[in-house]
């Protein structure tokens, strides 16, 4: 059954050995040798997706039981594309008799669906390339020359729902008794802005968790934060959205010993709804928003900006008021700077009491949600002109989210997005269950089958280093 198999591998292992030499004799380069190994080793892959597909159905055709509860109407082929490449193989159609209805048992086991074209493998692959390339060039990185549309791609990730995305950070819950301990937590939060097909704008909401900047024997060698854990949506309603990160901070933190929760933001209403469900949580203005009206306010004065830094820092209202008077005197009859001024100081003053650059003698960390969010979501979703659908917005950002989260997104799109489902059939359990001895025991025949696998050690490559060693290259492989 698995002699194409044996052929092929005999075949690269020969390409292998030919190849070094062509190497040496300055025939070809290294390049040259990897695309040609490449396209043994997909035809390799082929062969066995082929084989394996045929072996299955060959099993549930000759079982007994299920000749007894299925017949047997005809053989069709069947094409789907792999991450080897397009394989064709041919599997048999049944009717069951008790209920009249038509099925492939062999893709059922296989985990193949109805109307599938595209092996899950290749959808994982791509999944996990969308996140950081475009459609089209992250189609191409996994199949390389092998076609497939930008509509083929887009279709992937709509299939995907953000519910699923949830339940897989849902299940990264932490173990009972390793909550973490930790004085101080932050939170801090902006947006990105995404241009949707139809030519709306939807906010992309980012919020991640932290513990503050690592340190090394109690000093900050560089501003790198420790137990950074993000969460985005755009679909979201602030308060579901506030909701799981509270869900995680209790899930993974001794809430009881945190001493203070300081959520960072620029004062947008959403931002300031974490308030409600973040439990002792007190909202700062993050420095760099802050410090952003008071570059507009001063005009580039260095006296202006030192002096309403300084103001800010005491909370001495009046000093800043002062000072922002003087900004307007400097400006003149500039109406453009007038308005700057004016709106920068609207900002600052209804933020009064969230501002906070000084905490028990020691400067509080500055928010970094702005350079996050350009990391995690715009550098993705909005560095480039594009419009996407809001549906697949919402899974990228989420898909975003999960990648910095340390989720490996090929390993789980295959176990959590469409893991195979539970075989309702018992009729193909009992079948997958007589026939695994079997099936060892045709792999352990086809081993034995390949003389370099058989010996257990490869002496084709050991005669190639040994020449390689020697300078005996032409007779460094044994044609």
């Amino acid at each position: 059954m698995f002699d194409n198999i044996i052929t092929k591998i005999e075949e690269l292992l020969n390409r292998f050995g030919e190849g070094i030499v062509e190497i040496l004799r300055g025939e070809k380069d290294i390049a040259m040798y990897s695309m040609e190994l490449k396209e043994k080793m997909d035809e390799i892959g082929k062969e066995m997706i082929k084989e394996a597909c045929g072996l299955v159905d060959e099993i549930v055709r000759n079982e007994k039981k299920r000749k007894a509860r299925y017949e047997v109407v005809r053989k069709d082929k069947r094409s789907i594309k792999t991450i080897f490449g397009d394989v064709e193989y041919i599997r048999t159609y049944y009717k069951n008799k008790e209920e009249g209805g038509y099925v492939y048992l062999a893709d059922e086991i296989l985990g193949i669906e109805k109307y599938q074209r595209i092996d899950k493998a290749v959808k994982a692959a791509i999944v996990e390339k969308v996140v950081e390339i475009s459609y089209e060039k992250a189609a191409k990185e996994v199949l390389g020359e092998e076609k497939m549309t930008r509509q083929s791609v887009m279709n992937i990730l709509r299939r995907i729902e953000a519910a699923q995305l949830d339940r897989i950070e849902h299940n990264k819950k932490g173990v009972a008794g390793s909550k973490k301990v930790v004085k101080e937590l932050y939170i801090e939060a902006d947006e990105d802005h995404i241009s949707l097909q139809n030519g709306e704008g939807k906010i992309a909401k980012l919020a991640y968790i932290n513990e503050g900047y690592k340190e090394e024997k109690g000093i900050v060698k560089r501003k790198e934060l420790k137990g950074v854990h993000y969460f985005s949506s755009i679909k979201e309603r602030p308060e579901d959205f506030w909701s799981k990160v509270s869900e995680y901070i209790e899930e993974h933190y001794e809430t009881e010993k945190i001493e203070k929760i300081y959520l960072l933001g620029d004062g947008a209403a959403w931002i300031k709804e974490g308030l409600e469900w973040i439990v002792g949580a007190e909202f700062v203005l993050d420095r760099f928003h802050l410090m952003r009206e008071v570059i507009k306010i001063s005009g580039g004065d260095k006296n202006i900006f030192a002096g309403i830094v300084e103001a800010l820092r005491d909370k001495d209202r009046e000093k800043f008021e002062g000072l922002v008077a003087k900004a307007m005197e400097k400006a003149g009859e500039d109406k453009r700077a007038l308005k700057r001024i004016n709106e920068s100081r609207r900002y600052i003053a209804n933020h009064w009491d969230n501002i906070v650059l000084e905490l028990d003698n020691r400067i509080i960390k500055g928010c970094s949600a702005e350079g996050h969010v350009s990391h995690v979501l715009a550098d993705r979703m909005s560095s480039r002109p594009r419009g996407w659908s809001e549906q697949g917005a919402e899974v990228m950002v989420k898909l975003l989210s999960l990648k910095y989260n340390g989720v490996n997104l090929k390993e789980a799109y295959l176990k959590e997005i469409c893991g195979k489902e539970e075989k309702e059939e018992k009729i193909l359990k009992e079948i997958v269950r007589k026939n695994v001895k079997k099936i060892r025991k045709q792999i352990e025949e086809t081993r034995n089958n390949v003389p370099i696998l058989a010996r257990g050690k490869v002496d084709l490559t050991f005669r190639v280093l040994k020449g390689l060693s020697t300078g005996d290259f032409l007779n460094a492989v044994v044609f």
